[in-house]
C-alpha cells in the first residue's frame, strides 16, 4: 500500500510504515518474498539499504514505468526479496508496466502487479506476461491481479452489495469494481496451464487500512498460480492485528516444493 507511506503525496525519505514491513517480513521468515505497490522505492532505497533492513541477500526492486501511473504521479513498483540462490532477476515488460521474473534453481517466479482499472489492460498484461513463460520450467506466478475471479464472483458480488448499501460512498468504485467482475485474466492464466493454489483459502482485501471500515475481507485480488512439477503444501491468507495495519491488502502465504 503506497510503498508503506501513508500516501502518494508527499516527499518523506523512508516509508511511515517501514518499521512494521521490516519486523513482519522478518517474522513469517520467508524464503521469497514478492512485495508490490512499493511507491518511491528505487528512490528512497538502494539495494544495500534494502538488504540491510530485511536481511535478504538478494534483492531487486524496480519501477513499473507505467505512464498512467507516471501522468497521476506515482509510479508505484515491485520487490523480491530472496535467501535462495539465483540464476538471474529480469525487468520484463508486460504491456504497460514492468514485472519481475526470477529464475532459481529449477523454478521462474514472476511477480506481478496489474493494472487497477481496466480488465482489457489487465487482459493484454496478462498475454505478454504468458508470453515469457518457458514451456517446461516450473513457473510460479504471484501477485496482486487486481481482478476477481469467476469462482468467487457469487460471493463477492453479495459483499460488494452489502458494502455499497452500509458504505453508499462506495459506489464511487463501481466501475472499477464493474471492471474486475469480469474475471477473465485469472480464467486466461487457467486456461495456459497455471493452477490457483488459494481457491477457497481466504479473502485478500481489503483490511483495516481500507479508507472505508469494513469488518472482513470481501474478495480476493492477490493470487498465487504454478504449473506442473510445483507441489502445493500449504497456502493461507495472514490474518490478524500485525497485518491489518501493514497494508489495505492482507498477505499470503505458500510453501511450496519442486515435485
Amino acid at each position: 500500500m503506497s510503498g508503506g507511506f501513508n500516501s502518494y503525496d508527499g516527499l518523506a525519505k523512508t516509508p511511515d510504515r517501514l518499521d512494521l514491513l521490516v519486523s513482519n517480513i522478518k517474522s513469517v521468515n520467508a524464503d521469497f518474498v514478492s512485495l508490490v505497490d512499493n511507491h518511491r522505492w528505487t528512490e528512497v532505497f538502494t539495494v544495500e539499504d534494502l538488504r540491510r533492513l530485511f536481511g535478504y541477500e538478494n534483492v531487486y526492486s524496480v519501477k513499473l514505468d507505467d505512464e498512467r501511473l507516471k501522468i497521476k504521479g506515482h509510479d508505484n513498483g515491485v520487490t523480491v526479496l530472496t535467501k535462495l540462490p539465483i540464476k538471474k532477476f529480469e525487468t520484463i515488460r508486460i504491456f504497460s508496466r514492468n514485472a519481475i521474473k526470477t529464475s532459481l534453481e529449477g523454478v521462474d517466479i514472476f511477480t506481478t502487479y496489474l493494472d487497477d482499472v481496466s480488465e482489457d489492460t489487465r487482459l493484454q498484461q496478462t498475454d505478454s506476461l504468458l508470453g515469457q513463460v518457458t514451456t517446461g520450467v516450473p513457473t510460479i506466478i504471484i501477485g496482486d491481479l487486481n481482478t476477481i475471479d469467476e469462482l468467487d464472483l457469487e460471493e463477492a458480488r453479495k459483499q460488494i452489495e452489502a458494502m455499497f448499501d452500509n458504505h453508499p460512498e462506495a459506489k464511487a468504485m463501481d466501475p472499477v469494481l464493474i471492471e474486475m467482475m469480469r474475471g477473465e485474466v485469472t480464467r486466461k492464466i487457467r486456461g495456459n496451464g497455471f493452477v490457483d493454489m488459494g481457491i477457497g483459502k481466504g479473502n485478500t482485501v481489503p483490511s483495516k487500512l481500507f479508507p472505508i471500515k469494513i469488518d472482513q475481507p470481501i474478495t480476493r485480488f492477490d493470487y498465487g498460480f504454478c504449473t506442473s512439477g510445483i507441489a502445493v503444501d500449504s497456502f493461507e491468507v495472514l490474518r490478524g492485528t500485525e497485518f491489518d495495519q501493514l497494508s489495505d491488502h492482507f498477505p499470503i502465504k505458500m510453501r511450496v516444493r519442486l515435485g
